[in-house]
């Protein structure tokens, strides 16, 4: 050992025997993280609604909302869809005309065409509702299938179908929810893909920025 590192040595040992007499720790104490609160890892909902990472030059889109309670994430989603009802409802409608084209005309080109118009309203909803994709992409898809459900149950109605027509109210509520649930699924895939293609788009874009600045 050098004469440094034994001068260096022992004057670490003096400066630990000083804090030592002083009742000091020789080194710092560092706390222990907290664990995380259920509601900062996120529940079911967290799990099902991922957030997007923010993208750059957007404001933060939670900004003014002040829930709190063991409802937040149900009133946050809200919160997001009340503040942002065009880029739901739009594709929702666009979804409705889709599903009914498909539905109606599902052995033609009519039927193959609405179910591009579908899918494509559905990515559509989570590239502009980037904060929540799959939410925006659920909240069209379920806004096109009630419009459609509605307008069939109607027209079915008029022509004097009665549950009984399809084997009692069973018939009826069963295939409903069945179909409301895939096309939850299908809001869920072409939100998640249109926040996606949002993401991608950006970051493609902030690539380019410097390579454009450099010519």
């Amino acid at each position: 050992m050098s004469i440094e590192n034994r001068s260096a040595s022992r004057a670490e040992a003096r400066r630990r025997a000083r804090l030592a007499a002083r009742g000091e720790p020789s080194e710092p104490v560092t706390a222990e993280p907290e664990p995380e609160s259920r509601s900062t890892r996120g529940g079911f909902l967290n799990r099902l609604f991922p957030p997007a990472p923010p993208l750059p030059n957007r404001p933060d889109p939670l900004a003014g909302f002040t829930g709190s309670g063991p409802l937040r994430p149900i009133t946050m989603r809200l919160y997001l869809l009340r503040r942002n009802p065009l880029a739901w409802l739009l594709p929702g409608i666009l979804a409705f005309v889709g599903f009914l084209a498909s539905f109606s005309y599902s052995r033609g080109i009519l039927g193959l065409v609405g179910t591009f118009i579908l899918f494509g309203a559905l990515i559509g909803a989570g590239w502009f509702g980037w904060q929540r994709p799959t939410l925006f992409g659920i909240a069209a898809a379920l806004v096109g299938f009630f419009v459609a459900a509605t307008i069939v149950l109607i027209s079915f109605a008029q022509r004097g179908a009665t549950p009984d027509t399809f084997g009692g109210p069973a018939g009826v509520i069963g295939p409903l929810i069945l179909q409301g649930v895939y096309q939850s699924a299908l809001g869920f895939l072409g939100g998640w893909y249109g926040g996606y293609l949002r993401r991608r788009q950006t970051q493609l874009s902030a690539e380019q920025r410097p390579r454009q600045r450099r010519r």
